[in-house]
């Protein structure tokens, strides 16, 4: 990943925020989506799983579908693949491109569909408003601060790392567009089975979205005491590691039983790695439990907020119990995906000042845990 490329990229992001808090541009957001996927098109074999992808598209052959059974990818990102290169031929940056193009633009118009359910159910359950003469209300998203946040928080990782696994995640958070409304119709429960369906052609590991879409469906808020006294009780859990022989035990289950499903044997392929304990304090995990303070302490009269912060927690929740599994992020990540939209709904209710003492600091601690793994 060309580290000078992306800070720089990064920078042009937050001068992008500072307009469209003043102002509204159309389409502005394609000066991210554009610029971005180049980025990651362009990188090196050096990021992980690139090479493996980069063998698997040059060995693809478009003219048949015949030979699924040939390589370990689901049949889903098979097809689309032989579809992409049968239109492109053999020019593997452009197919990189494309992936992150269509992932950017699903989060996008995703991230639009919840925001103006946001802005509904702000208006119906209270007084609130926003800072900057009203501006969230009369514009009703801020494409770039969405993606900003999307990109610097998981883009970077499912765009350029865990490429079937980014179009799962893509289609969960598209998912969650029907998921996250108060009252849904029959159309609204077969687009979300349907949308799950051709996840799971992707990536088997969508699977565990579903948990996800069901705590977002749930209308449950808690009172603040409630989430205090959880957030209060992840962290005794985490820090004292009282769950420390949890994730070898569940693991070894799973291992018992692999052969039940495709989502059991693709967790426990990381035999070997995943059922060592882990008794290092993860970063991550602070970074996320301190924002789930904050995020608490904010309050804010919209029921798609609590949703979120209630598949936030659990996902904390989940990180705490199975310390002892080193990728227990594979799973934990499919509820802290959706972190991106709650700090977006979280920076647009503040002041400027506040906006950006948060804005900065979050953005390059993500960004820090990232391009470790990338470079």
């Amino acid at each position: 990943m060309n580290l000078y490329f992306l800070f720089f990229f990064i920078i042009f992001c937050f001068f992008l925020c500072l307009i469209e808090r003043k102002t509204y541009i159309p389409h502005i957001k394609w000066l991210i989506i554009i610029p971005f996927s180049l980025i990651v098109a362009n990188r090196s074999t050096k990021v992980p799983d690139t090479e493996a992808y980069l063998e698997f598209f040059n060995a693809t052959d478009p003219s048949t579908f015949d030979d699924f059974d040939k390589f370990s990818f689901e049949i889903g990102f098979q097809a689309f693949t032989k579809i992409i290169k049968f239109i492109i031929d053999d020019n593997f940056i452009l197919y990189f491109m494309i992936i992150v193009l269509i992932n950017l633009i699903i989060v996008n118009f995703s991230i639009n569909r919840i925001g103006k359910l946001f802005k509904a159910d702000i208006e119906n359950n209270s007084n609130f408003i926003f800072v900057g003469e009203n501006r969230f209300l009369k514009n009703s998203n801020f494409s770039v601060l969405p993606l900003t946040l999307y990109i610097a928080f998981f883009g970077i990782y499912t765009n350029a790392i865990v490429l079937r696994a980014g179009f799962a995640v893509s289609i969960i958070i598209f998912t969650s567009t029907f998921a996250l409304k108060s009252f849904k119709s029959f159309i609204d429960y077969i687009a979300i089975c349907l949308l799950f369906v051709i996840g799971y052609f992707f990536h088997v590991t969508i699977l565990i979205g579903i948990l996800v879409i069901l705590i977002m469906s749930s209308n449950k808020k808690f009172t603040k005491k409630t989430y205090l006294y959880t957030w209060f009780f992840i962290g005794v859990v985490y820090f004292t590691n009282l769950a420390s022989n949890l994730g070898d035990t569940t693991f070894s289950l799973i291992n018992t039983i692999n052969n039940l499903t495709n989502t059991v044997s693709k967790i426990s392929s990381y035999e070997g790695n995943v059922v060592n304990e882990g008794n290092g304090i993860a970063a991550k995990f602070i970074f996320f439990w301190i924002m789930a303070f904050v995020l608490i302490l904010h309050s804010l009269q919209s029921k798609i907020y609590y949703k979120l912060l209630n598949v936030y927690l659990v996902g904390l929740l989940l990180f705490a119990l199975f310390r002892s599994v080193i990728l227990i992020e594979r799973v934990t990540d499919f509820f802290l995906f959706f972190s991106f939209v709650i700090f977006y709904f979280y920076l647009i209710t503040l002041r400027t000042y506040k906006f950006w003492l948060f804005l900065f600091p979050i953005i390059f601690i993500q960004l820090f845990f990232i391009l470790r793994i990338t470079n």
